[in-house]
């Protein structure tokens, strides 16, 4: 096996049962004194695909329409936990893994994960529960066992928690490190001396260590198990909130004794089925029930696409996330780029200057109509003056070109312009 992945898993803390650790100690004590081993994968389950219709005991009609030839995902979660694969078992990462693979699966319709682990490193847990908070179909643990410290930790995420036995353990929450070693200073009988010396800047380095070594825990508990072992306990309790204070002190129990606070019930491998078939078909009714026109308008507007939402029986053939991310990309196109916005903006300022310069000329046109009507009138009015006909103003042009006002010195109209213009030149006073 890789030396250097068994010492990082070595290196600690822990979040492991004490018979777990208990029984590792002569396989670490094997490879420390050169016993290499190699995992035997043939004999390793890791995961495998079940399909309902060959193994499903339970109620047979709810296989029938959107279920038919549905499958569900299994995958074990035994042994030590470690973060990467070790000659013990799968490591976690590989693990998340294949539940994030399996769950694009368009005939897997839930996950369940067996369960017989005492837990191991702490830095085991965060890639799987990470995975297990991924996952859009159903996920249900099933307790064949034991499931304590960093496996109850990593299989709170789960949907449901089901004890095969009543007498399977479960819970050990807590944290711890194990620390071995010399003092910093060591002298032998025959007088040899072995000592570690820091630099002076480096006063703090190795200091929660060295003093474990002296009998003084105080500074490994605080700066390394306290705070892993209280994230620990708010994720738990953030994961199952019906679990009590005093379940989180680090007491393993049988089963039977936390039903409905750390587990969810006594069940096996068919209460699983059962359990995922149930939240199938709640979830399904919730997409059913949305409205998908409206949550996905592109998409459904398409008909070649529309079946990709909800086929004639009601059943989703894609997942809600593979159905926004094609939503997105279909309204991508609506989101313009700055410059066609700023093309836009001017285009409309333009066509809103078009529209007062239009309202101008209509303006301008119904002027010009109402003063071409006047001057109609007064062309009217001047030829009646010409003719020596008074109309309501009492305008007359004398036509005799030799008469003239003696008094206001006006002089008579030579030409019909000029007469005109006289009138004009009235009309404006």
């Amino acid at each position: 096996m890789n030396l250097s992945v068994f010492a990082k898993t070595l290196r600690g803390p822990w979040m492991i049962h004490p018979q777990q650790a208990a029984v590792m100690m002569p396989i670490v004590k094997g490879v420390i004194a050169g016993n290499l081993l190699e995992m035997d994968k043939d004999e390793r389950k890791l995961s495998e695909k079940i399909e309902l219709k060959d193994f499903y005991s339970g109620n047979k009609a709810r296989l029938s329409g959107s279920n038919r030839n549905k499958s569900v995902f299994v995958v074990h979660l035994e042994g030590t936990m470690t973060r990467e694969d070790t000659c013990f078992n799968y490591g976690t990462r590989t693990i998340a893994d294949e539940l994030r693979r399996a769950d694009k699966e368009s005939d897997v319709i839930g996950h369940i994960i067996m369960a017989d682990s005492g837990g191991g490193a702490a830095d085991s847990v965060p890639d799987l529960a990470d995975a297990i908070r991924s996952l859009e179909k159903p996920i249900v643990t099933v307790v064949d066992g034991m499931a304590a410290s960093a496996c109850m930790y990593a299989v709170s995420y789960t949907s449901k928690i089901l004890a095969h036995q009543e007498t399977d353990m479960v819970g050990c929450i807590g944290t711890m490190i194990t620390v071995s070693g010399w003092p910093k200073l060591r002298r032998d009988a025959d007088g040899y001396v072995e000592m570690r010396i820091y630099a002076d800047q480096s006063s703090e380095k190795n200091a929660d260590y060295e003093a474990a070594l002296e009998g003084d825990t105080r500074l490994i508990r605080e700066n390394i198990l306290d705070p892993l072992c209280e994230r620990f306990i708010n994720d738990m309790k953030a994961n199952r909130p019906a679990a009590a204070d005093d379940q989180m002190k680090g007491r393993t129990y049988f089963a039977k004794d936390v039903i409905g606070t750390l587990i969810d019930g006594i069940g096996g491998m068919a209460e699983a089925v059962d359990a995922i078939l149930e939240m199938a078909d709640n979830r399904q009714s919730s997409l059913n029930e949305s409205n998908m026109t409206e949550k996905y308008p592109k998409l459904t507007a398409l008909a070649s696409l529309a079946g990709l939402v909800a086929a004639e029986d009601g059943t989703v053939t894609l997942q809600p996330s593979q159905l926004a991310e094609i939503e997105a990309a279909l309204a991508a196109p609506a989101q313009q780029p700055e410059e066609l916005e700023q093309l836009r903006s001017q285009l409309t300022e333009r066509d809103n200057t078009i529209t007062t310069l239009q309202q101008q000329v209509t303006d301008a046109q119904a002027q010009h109509n109402t003063d071409a009507a006047r001057i109609t009138e007064l062309e009217g009015a001047l030829a009646k003056a010409i003719n020596h006909e008074p109309d309501g103003d009492g305008l007359q042009v004398n036509k005799n070109p030799e008469a003239a006002d003696e008094e206001g010195g006006a002089k008579p109209a030579q030409t019909y312009d000029e007469a005109v213009n006289v009138c004009r030149e009235f009309l404006s006073r």
